[in-house]
This record gives structure tokens, sequence and C-alpha cells, in this order.
């Protein structure tokens, strides 16, 4: 035969498991460069220089295409502030202890990360900067390690089309605008049940991974077929979109 045939076996236990093109689980190290990427660009103007130590990266079990991680790390952030006006700024050092983030890849096929990406609170503490150029919190004084690209061999990259699966879990309901609808939160169950946040009504659904459809029977979701079934997310009619609960 002229062109080789990949044969994809698929186990679809109760309709539960996915089927489709599977990405190899990703590691540490691909984790640290996405997370690296996304921590940059959320970081703020006045921040001159953002600078993460990691003490500890662990992989999780995936769920579908969803792949956790468990993050202890420190984010340190140092802003110069305007010397001129005798004014140096401040250093902040943030600690994620044992935060857990999600890896999956976006519609463009490369890695990112969701998760709570903000620390604040009892978790954070800045101090005043007291001369032009001085950290208040000196970065060598915080555990970890930082990464550096390039240092670890990287792995190959893939360029197969994304995944098709559903997410098993919690699910909240988005309307027009991404407004977020209360009232519309459910969890998928493995065993091919669910029910209401509130866990007093609920039933049972069949995902047809060929149609990429989620099929609902009993409980307030009866009769509803979400469409369009991606790791993501589905839609549930044309203005209710569902999406894998991200607190």
């Amino acid at each position: 035969m002229k062109n080789s045939i990949v044969i994809m076996l698929c186990i679809c236990m109760a309709n539960l498991i996915f089927c489709g093109v599977v990405y190899s689980q990703p590691g540490a190290e691909q984790f640290k460069q996405a997370f690296e990427k996304k921590m940059q660009q959320l970081k703020p103007e006045e921040v001159a220089r953002r600078t993460i130590k990691y003490v500890e990266v662990i992989a999780g079990k995936p769920n579908g295409a969803y792949y956790p991680f468990k993050v202890t790390a420190y984010i340190h952030d140092y802003s110069a502030g305007y010397p001129a006006n005798r004014y140096y700024g401040q250093t902040c050092v943030g600690k994620m202890d044992g935060w857990k983030f999600d890896m999956l890849k976006d519609d463009y096929g490369e890695w990112t990360v969701q998760g709570r990406m903000t620390v604040s609170g009892d978790d954070k503490k800045c101090t005043p900067n007291t001369a032009a150029g001085t950290e208040a919190i000196p970065l060598a004084t915080l555990p970890g390690s930082i990464y550096q690209p390039g240092k670890t061999p990287a792995a190959t990259p893939d360029h197969t089309k994304q995944a098709s699966g559903l997410y098993i879990g919690e699910y909240a309901g988005y309307g027009s605008g991404g407004r977020l609808l209360i009232g519309m939160g459910f969890t998928l169950m493995q065993d091919g049940s669910y029910y209401n946040l509130d866990k007093k009504e609920g039933g049972t659904y069949t995902y047809d991974p060929q149609k990429a459809t989620i099929s609902f029977k009993n409980g307030f979701l009866n009769g509803q077929v979400g469409k369009n079934v991606k790791p993501t997310g589905f839609d549930l009619t044309n203005t209710i979109h569902c999406e894998p609960w991200r607190p």
C-alpha cells in the first residue's frame, strides 16, 4: 500500500473514554515552559522583572485531554519604581503551595495552562525596596530552581490535530457574552450519571464520540443534547455553552 495505515484502538467503556487523537502525556519541563509563558503574559505593567522558582511540579492522572499538575512555586516580582523621585519600587513574593493546574492543547495545537494564576492575600508579601536596583526580598533567598529553556531536552513537537473527547467533572453554563448562568452548573460522573451542584437532582448521560454529542436523560437536563463536544466544553443550545469549571 502506498500510504501507511494507522490503526487507532479506542476503548470506549460505557461511552465515557474518548476516542480520537491522543497526545503523549506532557512532563514537568513542558509544563514549566507553558506556565512560564502564561505567567509572563499576565505580569503587571509596573513589574519590571518576574521570576519563578519551582520547588515541586508533580504530574497527575489525565482526564480526557486535560493533564493535571500540582505545583509548589514562588513568584518573585521586582518593580523598579521611580528612583528620581526617591521611590525605588517594591519586591513582591507570592507562594503557590500545592496549587492544581491543567495542561491542554489550544485551538492551534500549542500547550497552554489553565488554573488560578494570581497570588493574593496571605500567600503574597510585598516589601518596599530601599535603593535603586535593590531587591527588598532577594531572589537568591527563595527555595527552588529557575526554569532555563534549552537546558533540558525538549519533547518532540506534536503536530497532530486537536484531540476530541469529553471532560469528566464539574461544568459551568455560560450565556451570550460569556455571562455565567446561575443554576446551570452540573457534574458528569465516570459511571454515566450526572447531577446538579446541589446534588439533589440528576440523571444519566450518553456520550457519542463519533457524532461529538452528549445526550441527557432524566434530571433537570432531561432531553437536552449537547453538540460539538470537545475537551474544552460543548454547546448545550444555540445560546448556552458548557465548559469545565475552573475556580
